[in-house]
């Protein structure tokens, strides 16, 4: 009797130990350019504030972090200052592992491989990149070049082949938001391009969104305020 009452408290301990055991998954970095430099991985706390998950230094070109598993819409945040609200790679795991890999000084183009929606989001990222980002970020250089020499008619003529590469980029950000009105990303791209977009096609976009999201419920608190509230970081992916 004393054996199995022993037996069944062992039993009873290992099913707790088991229970309280947090599940985690990693996230794992392929960096070039990036030797010995300390990485941070944060969560977003309310668009604002970012909270320290793990950190690494990386060895050669990797490193791997490990992140207790959260609500699957939370995203993360990838940067080498703790301080850093700019240059950032931002992503969504869903609780998979996930791989991050590209070079240490283009953060824009890094590439994130994990969870379908995150694919996905990829996907749009490489050809708003391919189409759009690119170009402007060039044509963009090349106006503070002329700018810096007083090559004012230079000035508006690169002006001029910038205003439908931005029509378009804007055009392909709206259209990704329709294209996922009931998933977390299409709200998530309507969050972070608020500011951006004229306040009207917030609303109109806004409108369509099906199923809930903190990124929805910040379009909607933006759209409240009439469009009122300060941009809290710039992020690059």
């Amino acid at each position: 009797m004393k054996v199995k009452t022993i037996i069944f408290a062992i039993v009873a301990l290992l099913v707790a130990v088991g229970c309280n055991k947090s599940k985690t998954f990693q996230v794992t970095l392929n960096l070039d350019n990036a030797e010995d430099q300390t990485v941070y991985l944060c969560k977003s706390i309310d668009g604002n504030t970012d909270e320290v998950i793990d950190s690494a230094v990386i060895s050669g070109k990797t490193a791997v972090l490990t992140v207790p598993e959260d609500d699957p819409q939370m995203l993360y945040i990838i940067k080498f200052d703790k301080n850093d609200r700019c240059n950032i790679v931002t992503f969504f795991t869903e609780n998979q592992n996930t791989t991050v890999s590209g070079d240490r000084d283009d953060m824009p183009h890094w590439q994130v491989k994990g969870c379908p929606t995150m694919n996905e989001w990829m996907t749009h990222r490489e050809k708003s990149i391919a189409m759009y980002e690119d170009s402007i970020v060039t044509l963009y250089d090349d106006i503070a070049t002329c700018m810096s020499s007083n090559d004012t008619v230079k000035v508006a003529e690169i002006n001029a082949r910038i205003q439908p590469l931005v029509k378009g980029y804007f055009d392909c950000q709206a259209d990704f938001v329709r294209e996922h009105s009931d998933s977390y990303i299409g709200h998530f791209v309507l969050d972070i391009m608020k500011e951006d977009f004229d306040f009207e096609q917030v609303k109109e976009l806004a409108a369509g969104l099906t199923n809930e999201s903190v990124f929805r419920n910040n379009v909607q608190k933006y759209i409240e305020s009439g469009g009122q509230s300060a941009r809290a970081c710039c992020t690059v992916q």
